[in-house]
This record gives structure tokens, sequence and C-alpha cells, in this order.
């Protein structure tokens, strides 16, 4: 089982053994990200987390900040809405060296001005290649669609004015303020049995000293829209669409999550899901379609992505409403209830075998917040106990006409959105 606990300043740690591995996977996480920001920094979380590989106070260079590869490790950082990582999985053995590099990215980069300009134009870049992509282009359409003029509408990589705007004072500024004890989860899974109060002594020398702080909270988002909504982002792409439908889900301890979970896996998870078969195997009227969810500690987003043919637009929509009306109405048979739920369970199993997936799942929780803290088994044993009214009665709390948002990329006319408004009932 996992130890979860928290320092006298506030640092969350949570240690997670495994049987049966020889690796271990370490992570410094900090509860902050694009959410957090204000317009005129957005993009800054993810801008930071590229510049602390630049140098740190104790690694001064990259060939520093990255020597970890060099004891056999994978080493990576990420940057999200409502949170960025420094993490890496490593020899066992090794593990306090992984701990020492996360400790100092996330802890004490330094942001040299030199690179500034270097790693302006490397986001540039990335922020090209994100235009290259369609399907993450109509993503982020989506949560400006849906979360408008909260935090939560900005994306990750920012805007490029800011981007090419920001100046160090402006990153120093940022990590004084939000990289605080109260927000840094230190997180380790894998190969630590007989080593935890070594583990403890290490964490608490490095993190115990930080002064007590909380940072700056987010805005917490307000569910305001009282009718459906269709947008569209105009792109020449061969005759080609990519849309995303989505209603508001439910928040991350939001006890009707497992049973959405399940919705949202009958639907659209895999080649055997409702939407695959329906939409592509039967109608043909797209190449690809999948239904996915995110949740925070204030709200949610349940949503359909489809790739297809802008000609086939209309009968994309009104197929991927029907089969929403379906799980509205009608309970899913022991069968489906059945696979949905091997669904769930194995994915979670496997992940269970990992220890950066391990690490990533309960960091994830403590960043929430969560005052339940559960297991994969756990998870696994919320989901079994699910039945079909369960599942029917979550798919009628959230799939309402006046929730419904639209989002669009691809070559498709302004003048389409009254006939696609028609078909947003469910």
């Amino acid at each position: 089982m996992f130890e979860h606990y928290t320092l006298d300043n506030g640092v969350r740690v949570v240690l997670v053994p495994m049987a049966g591995v020889e690796s271990t996977a370490v992570g410094v996480y900090v509860e902050t990200g694009s959410r957090y920001e204000q317009k005129e920094i957005n993009g800054l979380s993810h801008f930071l987390e590229h510049m602390a590989f630049k140098g740190t106070k104790r690694l001064p260079t990259t060939k520093d900040t990255s020597k970890l590869e060099a004891l056999g490790a994978i080493q990576n950082a990420w940057t999200d809405v409502d949170g960025t990582a420094f993490w890496c999985k490593i020899p066992a053995d090794k593990w306090r060296d992984g701990l020492e590099v996360a400790k100092e990215l996330a802890l004490y980069p330094v942001i040299p001005e030199k690179d500034l300009e270097i790693e302006r134009g490397v986001i540039l870049e990335e922020m090209r290649r994100r235009d290259d992509r369609p399907d993450e282009l109509v993503s982020e359409e989506l949560m400006k669609l849906v979360f408008g003029g909260n935090g939560l509408g900005q994306t990750t990589l920012g805007e490029e004015e800011v981007i090419k705007r920001v100046r160090r004072d402006d990153f120093v500024d940022y990590h004084d303020r939000q990289y605080v004890s109260g927000r840094v989860v230190v997180a380790i899974a894998g190969k630590i049995s007989n080593q935890e109060s070594g583990i403890r002594n290490y964490v608490k020398n490095w993190f115990g000293g930080l002064a007590k702080a909380r940072g700056q909270e987010f805005e917490k988002w307000t569910d305001k829209q009282t009718g459906a909504r269709v947008s569209i982002k105009k792109k020449d792409l061969a005759a080609q669409a990519h849309i995303e439908l989505a209603v508001p889900g439910v928040k991350s301890d939001d006890p009707r999550r497992f049973a959405l979970s399940l919705l949202t896996a009958h639907l659209g998870q895999g080649l055997s899901s409702r939407l695959f078969e329906e939409l592509r195997e039967k109608q043909g009227v797209c190449y690809a379609v999948s239904a996915g969810e995110a949740r925070w500690p204030d709200c949610g987003v349940w949503s359909v992505y489809a790739g297809l043919n802008i000609n086939k637009l209309e009968k994309a929509v009104a197929g991927i409403v029907t089969e929403v009306q379906r799980v509205k109405g009608t309970k899913l048979t022991a069968k489906e209830l059945a696979a949905a739920k091997e669904k769930i369970r194995g994915p979670l199993l496997f992940s269970a075998e990992n220890p950066v997936n391990q690490m990533e799942w309960y960091a994830r929780q403590v960043l929430d917040g969560r005052a339940d803290i559960l297991s994969h088994d756990q998870a696994i044993a919320r989901v079994m106990v699910i039945d079909a009214e369960m599942i029917r009665s979550v798919a009628q709390d959230i799939f309402l006409s006046k929730k419904l948002n639209l989002a669009i990329v691809g070559p498709v006319e302004e003048k389409r959105k009254e006939s696609l408004m028609k078909l947003l009932k469910v």
C-alpha cells in the first residue's frame, strides 16, 4: 500500500512500494499550470518548464540537468492546465540522483538570460507544430468554447504575442509565487521497500526547509451556459474536418465519475465502442471517433472527437447525438455493462505494473486535493459495483441540449452553423 503524508511546511509526499520491479519513478509535481495564469502571461508555466532545463543552482548547464540519462534513466517533464511535473524513471539504486535532479529543476532554476531567446524560438516552433495538427487545435477550440473567460479556456502553449514578449523577471515572479511549499508534491514509486525511512529523511532535508506558503489559487469555473453553441475555426485541410462535441462533465471527486467512466468506455473507447461501430463501421461517416473526459477539482468536461470529410459533417453530428440520446433512454445490456467494466479494469491493472503510472496515479489525486486517495484495486472495486441504471442516470444528468458545445476545425463555412445548431438536441 502507499504512504501519504505532509511536511510541516505543506509539502505533500506519496510513497508507493512495488514488488517485482527493479526501477523507481521519481517526480516533483507543482500544483500550477495554464489555468493559474493571467491572460498577459498565458504560456509562462510551460515556458518555465523548458527554461528549468537550461540550468539550476547546483546543475548550472543543460549537460548537468540531463545527467540522469548517463545513469540509465528516462527523464522528462510536462505542463498541463493544472500541474507541472519534473520526473524520471531510474534504476532503483539511483533514486537519490533522480530525486535531486527533479528537486533542482522544480525549485532552483536560474533562468539564464542568454538562453531565453533560444528557447523562445523553440516554443514558437512547438506552436507551429500544433497548428499543423487539427486534432489538437479542435481540442483547444473546444476548451475556449466551454470555458471561455476562465483560465481553463487558455491554452497550455499560450499565445504567440505573450511568448515573444515575456522577460526573465516574469519567470522569476511567477516561480516565486507558485513554486512554493503548499503547491509541491513529491511522488516516488517502485522498488523502495526497506528504504522508506531513508527516502523520508532526504525529502525532509531537501523540501522541509521551504518557507510555508500556498501561492495563488485558480479562479473556479461557474457554468453559465443556457443554450447549445457552435464554434468554427476555418482551416484548409483538403476537405477534412475535425470536430469535438462536448458537455460539462463531473468533478474529480464526484461519486458519479465511476459510472461516467463506464459510459465513456461503452460509447467511445476502442474498436468495439458504440460510436466506432455505428459511425465508422456501419455508416462510414468518419475515419476516427472516440470519447473522453477530463476532471478537475471544480468541474470537468466530457467530449466526443471525430475526423471526417466535410460533406459528412451534419450526418456525423447527427449520428453522435443519436448515440447520446440512446444511452439516456436505454440502459446498457448485461453484456455491454460487463464489457465496459473490463475496458476499465484491464488498463488499470496494466497501469499498476509500471512505476511511472503508479507515480502519476497517486500524484494526480494528491494534486487535486482528494480526501479519498484510491489505489488501483480500490478504483476497480468502485467500478465493478456500478449498475446500468447508474450509468443511464449520469447520462441523463449531463447530456442536456442546453449544455452542448460543438467545436469544428476545417474548411467549413460559417453559414453551416444554422443547420448544425438544429442538430444539437439530446
